[in-house]
């Protein structure tokens, strides 16, 4: 973009103050003027593509963002019920497990008890003795009753002790149950909480790729509008060199004076006190990685310092640029042109003349100038013309 509006610029300058071109060049600069007209045509026709192509693209990066984000919910909408069930799980396992061991408890108890009648029906059973002939036959059916007591009661707790035994049983096979629900449980969740992490890494990916798209969008908007606005100011240029030719046609031609500016080489003054941010020649931005030519020198300079005339001059265009601020272009001696954008309101207007102090306005918000040098269209390093001592 930067490359487009200043060629724009200085093909404003090339036509508009050329006063005393040969006769012979009127053509090849008006031809060389509309090459340039149909090249931004062409590159605008470019632009309108990608910048299609860039919407196209955003907006299928957008709804791949919404269709992550569906899946997001619905899985973390998932994972959260498997977190309550698994809690659920949790807490029927730790009533499990103290129910698990009230049944041992009562599984212990019941066969101590169990050992204990067995003893004791075993001791009755085996340790009767002959019974004295005057003890009489109640004593002999005491005793039976008592066996047959301890045999109904072992029976008794034999059966506890089934039924504890069952109980354990059952209890053991409800924590088995509940375990493998648990494990099932934890896996499904993982699996839930995996893919919301692959999700969630695509859709940042998508993110980052929306904002370069959008980025890459708004340059290429800029740029697209910056071409029209150079393709309209080259057809005003054209134009005017049409006019030109037709009042050169008219009268004879007179021979072109020696440049004095060829000679100030070295010791010009800087257009504004600062320091150099972007040199002259190809660049690379540090961010976009995108590369670029600047045929002028961008300097970073206190927002409302004066920007001055590097030499005596005729202003040969007053403009507007976006995202440059306004600019002016000075013709020096009809062969070297110097342009100063990134200006403030300006303080001339086309076709004053202007000495090396002379104010051309003040630096712009933006707190940048950038200056460019040419001789006829060809781009001069402003550096190699400014004074050493100058930055």
């Amino acid at each position: 973009m930067r490359r487009a509006a200043w060629a724009a610029a200085l093909l404003l300058v090339l036509g508009a103050a050329d006063v005393q071109a040969d006769k012979g060049k009127d053509k090849d600069r008006i031809r060389s003027q509309q090459e340039e007209l149909e090249r931004i045509r062409k590159d605008v026709e470019r632009s309108e593509k990608k910048l299609d192509s860039l919407r196209s693209a955003e907006l299928q990066t957008t709804e791949q963002i919404s269709r992550y984000d569906q899946k997001i919910t619905a899985n973390k909408k998932v994972i959260g019920r498997l977190t309550r069930q698994l809690a659920d799980v949790h807490e029927q396992m730790q009533a499990t497990e103290d129910r698990l061991g009230q049944s041992r408890d009562r599984l212990e108890r019941a066969r101590r008890k169990y050992l204990g009648d067995i003893r004791q029906f075993y001791a009755k059973a085996t340790g009767r003795t002959a019974r004295p002939l005057w003890s009489g036959p109640a004593k002999g059916l005491e005793e039976n009753r008592q066996i047959v007591y301890l045999a109904a009661l072992a029976q008794f707790e034999s059966d506890n002790v089934a039924d504890a035994g069952a109980y354990l049983s059952e209890t053991l096979a409800m924590l088995d149950t509940l375990a493998s629900q648990r494990t099932k449980v934890q896996s499904l969740k993982k699996d839930k909480e995996t893919a919301t992490a692959l999700d969630l890494s695509q859709r940042e990916k998508r993110e980052k790729a929306l904002e370069k798209i959008r980025r890459t969008k708004l340059a290429e908007g800029d740029k697209m509008l910056t071409l029209q606005q150079a393709a309209d100011e080259i057809e005003r240029v054209i134009a005017l060199l049409e006019e030109q030719r037709e009042r050169r046609e008219s009268r004879p031609s007179e021979p072109a004076p020696p440049s004095a500016f060829a000679t100030l080489k070295g010791q010009l003054p800087p257009p504004a006190p600062g320091k150099v941010t972007v040199p002259f020649g190809p660049a690379q931005d540090p961010v976009t990685k995108l590369k670029s030519y600047s045929p002028g020198i961008t300097i970073a300079a206190a927002l409302g310092a004066a920007v001055r005339a590097v030499a005596a001059g005729s202003v040969a265009y007053v403009g507007t640029l976006r995202g440059y601020g306004r600019f002016v272009i000075i013709s020096h001696d009809s062969d070297y042109y110097t342009t100063y954008a990134g200006l403030g309101e300006p303080q001339v207007r086309t076709g004053d003349a202007v000495t090396g102090t002379t104010v051309l306005g003040r630096v712009g918000p933006e707190g940048q100038v950038k200056f460019e040098l040419r001789q006829g269209r060809e781009p001069l390093d402003p550096v190699l013309w400014i004074r050493l001592d100058a930055f």
